[in-house]
Parts: structure tokens; C-alpha cells; sequence
């Protein structure tokens, strides 16, 4: 049981990171994207029907470049289209993607909206739609909040990100591997 579990969550890990980061994996970034305040920041994604899933990152100017430049990476080898728009303060992207699936490769079908309040929030609403369906769904709608709360805390460097299950991991550490 503990497997399947463990299956699930990775599962929803992933594809609850490519909706929370759709934003980021765009290979041509507009100027204008909005940019995070360093700090740490709190996202908390809902999708798939289960709780909603926090996780917490350490974030500079840095990282938040490159996450853009590690998402472009991705999008290059598994998306066939992404397009993304900045609107004001509000960021859509839609994207077409082939991802490694359980039982094989998934087509994932995505639209999101991001709206922004300055440099200490955001609000993602997006739509996804699975072929096949993954876990007996074909669709899932995400909804997604990221907010800064304060200064990175002492013992973490900028890419910390603490998991919903307390692990941690570096997200600049993914980049070398």
C-alpha cells in the first residue's frame, strides 16, 4: 500500500509542479514576466481531489532565473507547443506536452492563468487534460497561491524547497544532475 502511495504522490507531485510551474516552462519568456521577491515563499497547490499540497521554497534573483531556464529545458524535451503571455499582471500559458506516465507516455493539454499582486503573491487557475486519463481522470482543474512570508530561515540557501512531506531538496542541485 505504502508503494501505490508513494506512486500517487510522486504522481500528483509531478504533475501538480508542471501546473503550479507552467508559468516557467515557456522556452521564450516575455520580457515582462513577473518576478518573485527573495525570501521564502509558501505555494500551496489543490487538484486531483485530495488536500491541498504545501510546499515552501528559499527563493533569490537567481533562482528564480533559473527555474525559468530549467523549465524552458524541460518544455524543449516533452512540449510540442507552449505559448505564454503577459496581460497586465496576469500571465496565460497553454501548453501541449507528451510526459512519462505509470503505465506509458500521457498526453497533457494545459491552460493557465496567473494573476499577480506585486512581487508578494500570486493565484494560478488552470485546466489540464490527460490522455489516457491518469488515476480514472481525464481532466483536472488546478488551482495554485504562492505568497512570500518572510526572510529565507537561517540554515537555508536560495532553491531550499521543503515538500509537502517535510523532505528537502535543491532545486539548483537538480540542475547539475
Amino acid at each position: 500500500m505504502e508503494t501505490i502511495m508513494s506512486a500517487r504522490c510522486r504522481l500528483l507531485l509531478a504533475v501538480s509542479l508542471l501546473g503550479v510551474a507552467s508559468v516557467a516552462l515557456a522556452q521564450d519568456l516575455p520580457e515582462n514576466m513577473p518576478k518573485r521577491k527573495p525570501g521564502l515563499w509558501e505555494m500551496q497547490s489543490t487538484g486531483m481531489g485530495g488536500q491541498p499540497q504545501v510546499m515552501k521554497l528559499c527563493l533569490d534573483e537567481s533562482t528564480d532565473r533559473d527555474m525559468y531556464k530549467m523549465g524552458a529545458q524541460m518544455s524543449g524535451h516533452v512540449c510540442s507547443k507552449f505559448n505564454v503571455s503577459v496581460q497586465g499582471s496576469t500571465v496565460v500559458s497553454e501548453a501541449v506536452c507528451r510526459v512519462d506516465g505509470p503505465s506509458g507516455p500521457i498526453n497533457l493539454t494545459t491552460h493557465s492563468e496567473t494573476r499577480f499582486d506585486g512581487n508578494t503573491s500570486y493565484q494560478t487557475q488552470g485546466h489540464m487534460t490527460y490522455d489516457p486519463p491518469v488515476m480514472g481522470r481525464s481532466e483536472m482543474a488546478m488551482n495554485s497561491s504562492g505568497r512570500w512570508v518572510g526572510e529565507c530561515p537561517a540554515g537555508q540557501k536560495p532553491g531550499d524547497m521543503v515538500m509537502p512531506n517535510g523532505t528537502t531538496m535543491n532545486i539548483k542541485d537538480m540542475q547539475r544532475h
